[in-house]
């Protein structure tokens, strides 16, 4: 599906708590607002994982080791990755109320362009016509701030 049309669908639940957000789009009669759903239903599922799988000495362990791999690489590319990565474990053990489904909000919502499919249809007198079968990458961003 084009970003074009995904976008429609994603600025609805921009801001929205995340069970309102999932409300929404149950009603939305679009084809992108079940695979905004869908990814929306996994973001959720992903923050009650991390909730109860992994416990405050556990990520400290991780930021910890993440600062060492930082130190010792000398990629920029890497370093961007494993900064942003003990970013988001640092702002798990600050989080206030433990990433509960009830108390997250959809902070970020994105629809951005992805690599399109051509294809060709036969035309009149021997020529060509191009169909382009355009695609999308949804990014949805949870917070409990």
């Amino acid at each position: 599906m084009s970003a074009q049309k995904m976008r429609e669908v994603v600025r609805q639940i921009q801001g929205l708590p995340a069970l309102q957000a999932q409300a929404v789009l149950a009603v939305v009669p679009r084809k992108g607002a079940r695979v905004v759903a869908k990814t929306l239903k996994s973001a959720i599922a992903n923050a009650e994982h991390i909730k109860n799988s992994w416990d405050a000495a556990k990520l400290q362990q991780e930021v910890k080791h993440l600062e060492a791999q930082i130190e010792n690489t000398k990629k920029h590319k890497r370093i961007n990755a494993l900064t942003h990565k003990r970013d988001k474990y640092e702002s798990f053990l600050s989080s206030r109320n433990g990433l509960s489904p009830e108390s997250l909000r959809v902070k970020v919502s994105v629809a951005g362009t992805a690599m399109s499919i051509k294809r060709f249809t036969p035309k009149a007198r021997g020529s060509a016509g191009p169909i382009i079968k355009r695609r999308c990458h949804v990014k949805i961003t949870l917070s409990d701030e």
